[in-house]
Formats: structure tokens, C-alpha cells, sequence
């Protein structure tokens, strides 16, 4: 089959790119397994109404003019345009890489077989592992997704027990998010266990995945206990699948204003697969759904013959509990952080405000902003 613009990957980045160029009047395939999926629900809402919020379904697709192809990539030849998914042939004007995140688990034994509360596919096999009664649930890593996934789960009942290496959960964060973080958990009824190498994981997979009768033991230098069900919540990798041709070395990807891949002229790349090529803060790792989006359509501009540069403020925000956390700018850029009038405001070496962070007072956003300039 033949396409204008071949899109691998249907997360957030791949969904905004194709509704963009649909705007464009450009029809776009969109190649991934099921339908495109919201991501950030998967640790939050999703997850305590135990259904997938979708971006699009099929009529919806239909009616903003994207193909869909419900299939993985095999084999590509992107100079060519060339893609090859489950038998199915497809040679493309333009291709938009947004392959998105690996989510792994370390080389830790039994810890393989553990739940990944980061796919579609994962949410749904925790929801029936945790279905019946509650659970005592081990969460292995407190970084976003384990926090919100721990915080969710004990709101909703479950006997949750966090562990991470470091001693705070977020501690990957500049402050006060630790300490904010370890507050709002503390707040849900979970539990952290800070310093806690993790070692081995035993019961297998019946017991590890299924919840079964059977409790799974999660062993860390210096303990052990016990749990019906365990999470690995260690954080994503970049993924380009092997028959696309780009090694895991070369990424992210350091891109230019259009998105495009270095040494192919008509491929683009999207999300978290890329150095986000920002016009204020230069090129920059974001891996969040807000930048997704803004990738996303930046290079469907870009293929459309848009001329503009990506100067979207960068925004993330976490739900833990009760607490809603947002935070604007690029807090990397940050020498120091300080408290100015309830705003957590982070400020570069020359005393500009590059960064600011917003606890429990969403509507304090625009505020937040103004104070970074836009």
C-alpha cells in the first residue's frame, strides 16, 4: 500500500502528529498495535477506573482522515520510504518515527516477570491481577511512574509497599519534589522503603504477574517482604524497533527545527525519541506528554511546508494522591531554586527565571508562566 505519511508509533506523539497533518489535509497511516492510547491516565485515572482512556477511536480516526494499520514494524528501509509490518507492504512518502519508550525492567532475577504499569497492555494485565480483593502490591522504583502508580493504588485500597535505591522517592528531582513527593505518598497510606537495592525477586510468574494464591517475595539488601503482586516502575529507554535501522546508541536523536532525522531527508522523528529541538532552552531530553504533542505537530508542520521553530513552553505535571504537582520551563537550566510568593521559582546562573513549579494551585499556571516570559 501506498501512503503520503507513514507514521510508526501510536502513542501520544504519533496520535498529535497525524490529527495535525489531517488538519493539514494530509492522510496520514498510523502504524501501531490497537488504538492510540493516553498515556499519563495509564498511573492515575485509568488505572483506578480500570479502563484505557483512548486518544481516538475508530470512528474518530475516520472522521479526521487517519489510516490506521494495527500492526508492528518488521523491517524498514527509510532511505526508501519502505515498511514492511506483519506482511503488509507500505512505501511512504514521508516517515514519522514515534516509537516511543522501552520500559524494561533491570537484569534483576524474577523482576522480568513483574507488571509494567506503562502500556496499555501492562495496565490492563495489573487490573485483573489486582481485581477480587485488595492486594498487598510491591512497587519497584519511585520515579513518576512508580509514585503515582503506588499513590493510586493504596487510594484505592490496596496494601502498598514503594522501594527505590535512593533514599526519597523523585529523589532523580531537583527539591522540594522529594520532599513533596514523600508527603503526598505518606498522605495515601503507602509505604516507602528508601536505600533498598533490589536483589532478586521470587515466585515466579504465575505468582509475580497473576496474583495468585502464592505471595511473591521481593528480596533487597538489608530485607525482604512479602506481596500478592509486584510493579517494576524503573523508568523507559527510548525504543526504535531493531528493523528500523537506528541503534539504541544513537539515541535520542539530536534533531533539527523540523524534526528530521539526520542523513534521511523524509524521515522525521517525534516525542520521546528525540533532543527536543526547543528555540529558548536549545536541545533538550523532555520525555512527557505535552512535549510529545508538541513534536508531534511540530513536525507535521514542518511535512506540511509550515515554516516555525518548537518554542512551546515546556510543562509537565504528576498526580500523587490527593496533590497535583505542574511545573513549567526547563528546571536543568536552573542554578538555584527558591520559594517566591508560594511559587517554587528556579533561576539561571544571570538571575532569569528558567524554571518554576506550582503545588496544589493549578490555577497559579499562568502565573508560573509569566514569570518565565510567556
Amino acid at each position: 500500500m501506498k501512503t503520503e505519511v507513514a507514521i510508526v508509533g501510536n502513542g501520544v506523539a504519533g496520535y498529535a502528529c497525524a490529527a495535525r497533518l489531517a488538519r493539514h489535509d494530509i492522510r496520514p497511516l498510523l502504524i501501531g498495535r490497537g488504538l492510540p492510547v493516553d498515556r499519563p491516565p495509564l498511573t492515575k485515572n485509568a488505572l483506578a477506573a480500570g479502563a484505557l482512556r483512548l486518544l481516538a477511536d475508530e470512528p474518530r480516526l475516520d472522521t479526521l482522515g487517519i489510516d490506521r494499520l494495527d500492526s508492528m514494524v518488521d523491517v524498514a528501509d527509510l532511505a526508501a520510504g519502505r515498511l514492511v509490518a506483519a506482511g503488509t507492504e507500505v512505501v511512504a512518502e514521508t516517515v514519522v518515527l514515534a516509537t516511543g519508550l522501552s520500559y524494561r525492567p533491570p537484569p534483576v532475577p524474577g523482576l522480568d516477570v513483574a507488571h509494567v504499569n506503562a502500556t496499555p497492555r501492562g495496565m490492563t494485565r495489573l487490573v485483573e491481577a489486582l481485581a477480587g480483593r485488595s492486594k498487598r502490591v510491591a512497587v519497584v522504583g519511585a520515579g513518576l511512574i512508580g509514585t503515582e502508580t503506588a499513590a493510586t493504588l493504596a487510594t484505592a485500597g490496596h496494601d502498598v509497599t514503594v522501594l527505590d535505591v535512593l533514599d526519597r522517592p523523585l529523589d532523580r528531582l531537583h527539591e522540594p519534589f522529594p520532599a513533596l513527593a514523600a508527603a503526598a505518598l505518606a498522605e495515601t497510606g503507602a509505604r516507602f522503603v528508601g536505600g533498598a537495592e533490589i536483589t532478586e525477586v521470587l515466585g515466579g510468574e504465575d505468582t509475580v504477574v497473576l496474583g495468585g494464591e502464592d505471595l511473591a517475595t521481593v528480596c533487597y539488601k538489608g530485607g525482604s517482604l512479602t506481596a500478592d503482586v509486584v510493579v517494576a516502575a524503573t523508568g523507559g529507554r527510548p525504543l526504535v524497533p531493531p528493523g528500523l535501522g537506528i541503534g539504541a546508541t544513537e539515541l535520542p536523536l539530536e534533531v533539527g527545527p523540523e524534526l528530521r532525522v539526520p542523513g534521511f531527508e523524509r524521515v522525521h522523528a517525534v516525542g520521546d525519541l528525540v533532543l527536543a529541538p526547543h528555540a529558548r532552552f536549545g536541545p533538550i531530553r523532555f520525555p512527557h506528554w505535552d512535549m510529545a504533542i508538541a513534536t508531534g505537530e511540530r513536525a507535521a508542520d514542518a511535512i506540511a511546508g509550515v515554516e516555525g521553530e518548537l518554542d512551546r513552553l515546556p510543562y509537565w505535571w504528576t498526580d500523587i494522591g490527593a496533590r497535583t504537582f505542574a511545573e513549567v520551563g526547563w528546571a536543568e537550566a536552573a542554578a538555584e531554586w527558591n520559594e517566591e510568593d508560594g511559587i517554587h521559582v528556579g533561576r539561571d546562573a544571570a538571575g532569569e527565571a528558567v524554571a518554576a513549579l506550582v503545588a496544589d494551585e493549578p490555577r497559579r499556571l499562568r502565573e508560573a508562566r509569566s514569570l518565565l516570559g510567556y
